[in-house]
């Protein structure tokens, strides 16, 4: 079994544990960038109606009230329209090369006063990232395919720009990584 780089289930936990209070429980849930395996899938799994996960790296299943597809986030989500109660994207964003229309997929499937989720690094955290990844600290290639990274302002204009109406961003981890709670 190979193991996770050292940082990567400490940064994992630290997002979790930032995005669990905005849940909208007990509805349906979408995971863009769900990764394997789905740590905070099979966490929020036993609070929701239906989860669904997404992702590149995964194959098409479904295990209990989860359904994982894969799905090029580069592209039209395969999903309904209005299906999601809330949508998160941990860490996913930084790696699209048109955030913009993630964030308008990510709309499109939310229902009306539907919540996304988004956490990102900050334009601060790239050195340290990029000495964590030379070290081993973190996976090289996934700091490499970093296309972004996003101030407060860049992520507040995008889901503005997109049609939320309440956003709220701030900073967390002393500065390094950016939420965002926005609501349809």
């Amino acid at each position: 079994m190979m193991y996770p780089p050292f940082f990567e289930p400490l940064f994992q936990r630290l997002r979790i544990q930032k995005v669990l209070p905005h849940m909208k429980w007990g509805g349906v849930h979408v995971d863009v960038g769900c990764d394997e395996p789905s740590v905070f899938l099979n966490e929020v799994a036993p609070k929701m109606e239906r989860c669904i996960g997404l992702d590149i790296v995964i194959k098409n299943k479904k295990i209990g009230n989860i359904t994982y597809m894969k799905q090029d986030l580069q592209k039209r989500i395969a999903l309904k329209d209005k299906i999601a109660d809330t949508v998160t994207m941990m860490a996913v964003l930084e790696h699209m090369k048109y955030p913009e229309d993630i964030v308008k997929e990510c709309y499109r499937i939310l229902k009306k006063d539907g919540v996304l989720l988004i956490t990102v690094p900050s334009p601060k955290n790239e050195p340290l990232l990029e000495l964590f990844s030379k070290i081993g600290l973190v996976r090289h290639e996934m700091i490499e395919q970093h296309e972004n990274y996003f101030t407060p302002e860049s992520l507040q204009t995008i889901c503005k720009k997109v049609g939320f109406s309440s956003i709220q961003v701030e900073l967390f981890e002393f500065g390094l990584n950016t939420f965002v709670k926005a609501v349809k």
